[in-house]
């Protein structure tokens, strides 16, 4: 396997961070990891900002977690069973494991951990690169990747990711954000309103791994049809929120998957993406030795990532959406994050 991409990073430094603004938001954005580490959403009777998007302290806060805060995840967000995939021949691809004997979005140095280049910038878009090396935590071949986040309306945010590889790799990108709408982080998140336009979602074993087909989410915690309180489903969904919905809709067209909202500060999030699923996980394990920007601790719950991104071990599932991109393709997620 590759070497690791070692970062060297003191407290108090970062590394280089773009802003993006509008009339309406305000962007945050870092080469750590092409990381989202603000958006600020502007009160229109006063002008104030709120921050929305769970943040750290500095780089080396979120190079010490295990959280993947804000980051692009890859090569493969969410789980590999047991780190391992049957290749093009038949032969197994062993990966690097960082969640007991699985491997999860990305292995242990995965790009989350990375320095992007910024390659291209203005007032409302910046693009950054990546360049991930035939064995880099198992993978095979050579891979560049970008990440392009941009301002597409004022208060309308794009994050296109797109890769190539000179030999037949399993690609799933995506961003681990995490979303706190009333902006105070100390607070749980579990009062947030979520919808999900997903008829069905992936039962887990307690590994998180998918261990069978794909079910009806009516009748159980996880219908997100309608708008629902998390926490009132919350009794009713066994293992939690750490699982992947199955989209309606074509995969590969960018349409709308779902709409987060705060009843109390009225503020709301409608979300876009051209994949087949998205990865719902509401935190449960910040802790007050992590802090915010402003010094203030996460709670346990204090933030809801919403990832979309194809379906969990897909590489070892030949039922689930194709994860493998070839020689001569390119790979394409895009992502947008309407707010008002």
């Amino acid at each position: 396997m590759a070497e690791p991409h070692t970062i060297a990073l003191q407290k108090g430094e970062n590394a280089p961070r773009a802003a993006l603004e509008s009339t309406q938001i305000r962007v945050l954005v870092s080469a750590l990891g092409a990381r989202l580490c603000g958006v600020y959403v502007r009160d229109p009777k006063n002008g104030q900002e709120t921050n929305i998007a769970v943040n750290l302290i500095d780089d080396a806060a979120y190079l010490d977690q295990d959280s993947y805060i804000g980051a692009v995840c890859g090569r493969y967000a969410n789980r590999i069973e047991k780190s391992r995939y049957p290749d093009e021949n038949g032969d197994i691809a062993q990966l690097a494991a960082n969640e007991g004997e699985h491997h999860l979005h990305g292995g242990p140095d995965g790009f989350d951990r990375r320095l992007w280049t910024i390659s291209d910038q203005t007032e409302r878009s910046v693009t950054f690169k990546l360049t991930s090396p035939a064995g880099d935590q198992g993978y095979p071949g050579n891979l560049s990747a970008s990440a392009t986040y941009s301002l597409v309306a004022d208060n309308r945010l794009r994050l296109e990711i797109n890769a190539t590889c000179d030999q037949t790799c399993p690609v799933n990108m995506t961003s681990h954000a995490y979303w706190n709408l009333t902006g105070k982080f100390d607070h749980s998140a579990s009062d947030h309103v979520l919808q999900i336009n997903a008829e069905q979602w992936l039962p887990v074993d307690e590994k998180l791994i998918p261990d069978g087909p794909a079910q009806d989410v009516a009748g159980t915690g996880y219908d997100f049809q309608k708008p629902a309180k998390i926490s009132a489903n919350l009794p009713d969904a066994k293992q939690g929120f750490d699982h992947n919905f199955c989209l309606t809709g074509p995969r590969g067209e960018l349409r709308q998957i779902a709409t987060l909202a705060d009843p109390t500060s009225k503020r709301s999030i409608k979300l876009f993406s051209t994949e087949a699923g998205l990865q719902f996980y509401l935190a449960q394990h910040f802790n007050d030795a992590m802090k915010t920007e402003n010094s203030v601790p996460l709670h346990r719950s204090g933030g809801i990532a919403l990832e979309p991104q194809t379906y969990p071990n897909s590489p070892n599932r030949e039922d689930f959406p194709s994860p493998w991109l070839k020689p001569g393709e390119t790979y394409r997620h895009v992502i947008e994050w309407k707010f008002s």
